[in-house]
């Protein structure tokens, strides 16, 4: 009797598990914004210049985020902080922290650049500027019409 107790129970214990398993909600890893950032950049039609180096950030639903990447559409432009450390490991990227990844990117070619964060195969957001020529003058981008 008290061994058909214990199957029973331990029968509905994995029945309750399998079935909580199966209902619960998958935990969706979504970048939800990509930003841009011009700082010290200044022009009259666009802030964005040749050869200067901004900061694009990705933010993310959760604060801490297996893996977030930014990866220029195209091949007119560096990424500088990647390009360098991929030359000892591939498989590197800059973590997410408090729910933002940050790297720097550079355009090396005027016209229409896009950005873009993921953190699966599915793709996330789009962040397009239009680049003209430019001064860079250390921090500071001068960005002609």
């Amino acid at each position: 009797m008290k061994l058909d107790r214990l199957a029973y129970f331990s029968a509905v214990a994995t029945a309750c598990i399998g079935l909580a398993l199966v209902a619960a909600p998958t935990a969706s890893a979504d970048v939800v914004e990509l930003d841009i950032l011009p700082g010290l950049s200044f022009g009259p039609t666009t802030p964005y210049g040749v050869g200067c180096t901004y900061v694009a950030v990705a933010r993310t639903e959760g604060l801490n985020e297996p893996r977030t990447d930014i990866a220029a559409i195209g091949y007119d432009s560096i990424m500088p902080i990647e390009e360098f450390v991929w030359q000892f490991d591939p498989y590197f990227s800059v973590p997410a922290v408090l729910g933002h990844k940050i790297t720097l990117w550079t355009p090396l070619t005027t016209g229409e650049h896009s950005l873009m964060a993921y953190q699966t195969s599915a793709g996330g957001p789009i962040a397009t500027v239009n680049v003209n020529p430019a001064t860079p003058l250390g921090p500071i981008c001068l960005v002609a019409p």
